[in-house]
Parts: structure tokens; sequence; C-alpha cells
């Protein structure tokens, strides 16, 4: 079996109906195998053709078969991608500061448009790898930032390469393409636009941000520009990272249901329409790798600093005091605990580790 690494579809400029172009991509086996190594835990990395117009009675995912916490998704799941997206571009991959500052601009945006911050991760992912210095694109409509948003400000690879990547770009990055700018709408707008009220309103809202409409006959692969889009996101909102690509975007505007990949690949090409998307082959095919998760041999500190954190258990064997810059993800990282585990001995400890306080100790192991 073949991984074909996951490729980058920018996304439309919405309301003119003129996409973006996609930004070229071809990830490096190199960083494949890395990242693969570091990968600690993923919900299910299988890719699913997704066929229709967004209804789960149509075999699209319920928002239940989601990756369950937006922490898992990206520092699980695609931490690793994001480390080494950038240098496709010749430019310096993301530090680990960068991709906080992504987690952090993720959650501020989420909170203030009350759009699902795992939607927001999705698009990133398909727009850009989350590389913060993804080149500004114009093919009729200039799309900068991670998101390839339409017209914004926000960007830090347009007449020169900012590095470090301010963390204020990178959250209005996010904000312009979750909330729209002067020039076109975000995520916020075309989920609205879709008028749905159930889950499918998430795979409509990203047709329409990739390609400004869904075709009159309500099927979200056909129309114009990239036609795997809705499906490839609804697939990163249920966990896909290496799996083999294997939407076609030749045949997927005519099919309803689904075709869950087992073996072999698929048409991994992103050819667009002439008028809005240009034809790109932005794949990198290299040999499965089963990667092999090394469980640290830290187990914390025996005693606690003098605060611990709330709901932490009172029979902890092993105590962690947070740094600046940590997240759960780390945590789990050094200590080779999950999640669920880290909530178990801290019981009030939130799903999207929002209240992982600096300073406080937190149970580890019991």
């Amino acid at each position: 079996m073949l991984v074909v690494i996951p490729f980058i579809l920018a996304a439309g400029s919405l309301s003119t109906l003129v996409s973006g172009a996609p930004v070229p991509s071809t990830f490096s086996a190199r960083n494949a195998f890395a990242s693969l190594r570091s990968l600690v835990e993923r919900n299910s990395d299988t890719y699913t053709t997704y066929g229709g117009d967004g209804l789960v009675s149509q075999g699209w995912p319920a928002q239940s078969d989601w990756v369950s916490s937006f922490d898992t998704m990206l520092f699980n799941n695609n931490k690793g991608i994001m480390t080494s997206s950038c240098s496709e571009w010749n430019v310096a991959d993301n530090s680990d500061s960068e991709i906080t500052d992504i987690y952090n601009g993720i959650k501020t945006v989420s909170a203030e448009s009350g759009v699902d911050a795992r939607f927001i991760l999705a698009i990133i992912l398909q727009e850009s790898n989350g590389c913060v210095r993804v080149p500004t694109t114009n093919w009729g409509v200039r799309n900068p930032g991670l998101m390839q948003d339409h017209n914004g400000a926000a960007t830090c690879n347009e007449n020169g390469v900012q590095n470090p990547c301010p963390a204020d770009t990178i959250t209005q990055m996010i904000r312009d393409g979750t909330e729209g700018t002067s020039s076109g709408d975000g995520l916020k707008q075309c989920l609205a636009e879709s008028k749905a009220t159930d889950v499918s309103m998430y795979y409509k809202a990203a047709r329409i941000f990739n390609s400004g409409s869904i075709d009159s006959s309500g099927n979200l692969g056909a129309g114009v520009a990239t036609h795997c889009y809705a499906s490839d996101v609804a697939n990163r909102l249920t966990g896909w990272v290496y799996a083999t690509h294997t939407c076609s975007e030749s045949s997927i505007g005519s099919m309803t249901g689904t075709v869950t990949a087992t073996t072999g690949g698929g048409d991994t090409t992103n050819p667009g329409d002439n008028t809005h998307t240009p034809t790109v082959t932005p794949t990198t095919v290299v040999p499965t790798v089963t990667p092999t998760i090394v469980v640290p041999t830290q187990v914390g500190d025996s005693t606690p600093s003098s605060t611990k954190a709330p709901g932490a258990s009172a029979s902890c064997k092993g105590w962690y005091t947070v740094q600046s810059g940590d997240y759960c993800g780390i945590v789990e990282q050094k200590f080779g605990v999950t999640m669920a585990q880290l909530q178990s001995w801290n019981t009030q400890l939130l799903s999207d580790c929002s209240n992982l306080w600096l300073g406080y100790s937190y149970c580890v192991s019991a």
C-alpha cells in the first residue's frame, strides 16, 4: 500500500466565483517520515470519498464522528505536517511558537465568530497545510495567508518573507478567512449561505468557500474549482492525515454515497476549471510507514509545586508543573499519556485544554 501525502487546494474568491489558485506543494518523503515518527495519536486515518449533497443520510459523517477535540486534531494528528510543510516553498518551517500562535489564533477567532475550531483548522490544512509563510497567490483575485482568503491584509509571504511570523498577523490571517474581509466572505458567511441547520452546513460551506457557490444539482462534487474539496474537508474532520487520497476529481460530481479506500490510490490531481483554478498535480507518493511510538521514561515529579491544579488526583504519583508554551499535546508527548488519562487524573481539565494554567501542577501518572 502506498501513502499519498495530502496536497493543498486553495479556496475560491467566494462571492466573485473566481477561485484562488492552488498553492503548489510536494510534501517530501523526508518530511513525511519525520512527521510519522513524531505522531503519538490519531483518530481514524483513512480516506472515504463522500459524494452527494453533504447529508448524513448519504453517508457523510455526523458531527459526532469528527475528531473529538480541537487539541487532538491539531497537536496529536496534524502537528507533524504543520512542523515541516513550509519547506516545500523554500522558506523556514513553522516554529513551535508559531504553531502555538496558530492554536491561540484559532481559539480566539472561533470564540469571536462562533465557528467550530475544528472546522477552521480543517480549512487551514486544506489551504496551506498550516504553513504560516505560505505564498500569497493571485489568479485574478489575491489570496493570502493560512486560509488563502479573499484579499485579506495579513500575510507573511508577499513582497518578502517574515520570519518569525508575528502572532497578531497569524491571528489576522485566521480572522480574514473565518470572518471574511471587505472584499469577500469567510467561513462564517459561507455557513449562513449554506442555509442548512444540520452538519451538512459545514460541508456545504467548505464548497462555497472553495468555489463561491454550490452547483445547481446540489452535489458538492459538481460545478467549478476543486471538486473533491468538501470530501477532503470532511475527511480531515474525521481524522485523515496520511492515508491515500482516493477522491477522483473527474467522477465525484456524479457520485452519491461513499467509497472507503483500502489499498491503492485514486485520482489525486486538482484539475479545477480553466477559468477558475489552473491544473496542478501536487502529490508525492512515499512508501508505507508504521510510526514507532516511543513512550518516554519520564513519570513526573514526586511532589507538586505549591499550586495543584483543580481536580488533580489525590493519589497522584507523578506531577508536572506547566511552563510557558506548554499545551496538552506537549504534556501528552512528554509523558507518553493520552488526553483521556490526563482528564481522568485531573478531573477539571477541559477537553479543549483551555484551562491548562501556567505554574500549576497537573497529575501525569497515577
